[in-house]
């Protein structure tokens, strides 16, 4: 998460610095150029940008206000659930699947050699212990990954809300909250996969309270960088690892056209079908 005007000047600032690396570039080119008796009379390339175009899904975390009420307060910590818990619920879900089966496939080999042992045979050559791709996931359960984790966030953030409805902000800390917020993940986890066959579950009984407790250590970090924010519109922006698999209704476009003296920011809804040009400095 980070304040839109940070994140729209930093994409400024990143053009500004390509440029001076080209122009650095063409400097150590002329100078290899004039060295070089062949390269001497021939035109050093140096390049301009005339327009740059960068177009970035990003969802609207929440907006602070100088006065840091308990509404606002409330709000933004909701907001996270919703937003940032599927995405990073997904994410941990496939890596639980993952080192559930190679957990399951050491236990096999074990259960294999012991028995082996026990009969005096040798245990064959060659065997190979379980690769990653062999604990892959299938495109048909990292959709219902993604689906799981969409309904685990909906069935957090009614309670989260009404929890922090009667919540007494003068006092509750942010560890308190956090700890809520661990107990209803995991009585929502638990439900949602009561439906998965066994085998596609991605964590086990056993291992609930420690996924649940990384959870929420994640989440309490998002809480505490809200709290502690100045006044902004923060975003989180979803370049680079937007599931594909996940909702997109909650994402918006902005799209930052940067030429020599001016700048446009272009903003549009996730279907692209409503476009406006929120800002346009010469």
């Amino acid at each position: 998460m980070i304040k839109l005007c940070e994140f729209i000047g930093e994409l400024v600032a990143d053009i500004a610095d390509a440029r001076k690396i080209a122009d650095s570039n063409s400097v150590a080119l002329s100078q290899s150029y004039h060295a070089d008796p062949f390269l001497k009379g021939m035109p050093v390339p140096h390049y301009t940008i005339d327009e740059a175009e960068v177009k970035v899904p990003v969802s609207v975390s929440g907006v602070v206000s100088n006065s840091r009420n308990k509404a606002i307060m409330q709000s933004l910590i909701v907001s996270a659930v919703k937003l940032k818990l599927p995405q990073l619920l997904n994410n941990q879900l496939k890596s639980a699947y993952v080192k559930k089966q190679k957990k399951l496939e050491k236990l096999r080999e074990e259960k294999q050699r012991a028995s082996a042992a026990a009969d005096n045979i040798q245990e064959p050559a060659g065997v190979q212990p379980l690769e990653e791709n062999a604990a892959a996931i299938s495109d048909e359960l990292q959709k219902k990954y993604a689906e799981s984790s969409d309904n685990i966030a909906r069935a957090v953030a009614e309670p989260m809300n009404s929890f922090l409805e009667t919540a007494n902000f003068e006092i509750i800390k942010l560890l308190d909250i956090k700890d809520k917020f661990v107990s209803l993940l995991k009585l929502a986890v638990r439900e949602e996969f009561q439906s998965y066959a066994p085998e596609d579950q991605p964590v086990g009984e056993d291992d609930l309270d420690e996924f649940t407790l990384q959870t929420g250590t994640a989440m309490f970090f998002e809480f505490k960088q809200m709290s502690e924010n100045d006044k902004g519109v923060f975003v989180e922006p979803n370049t680079g690892k937007m599931n594909e698999y996940g909702s997109k209704d909650n994402l918006m476009y902005i799209t930052l056209k940067i030429r020599e003296q001016d700048l446009d920011l272009i903003v549009e809804d996730s279907s692209g079908s409503s476009t406006q040009r929120f800002l346009s400095l010469n």
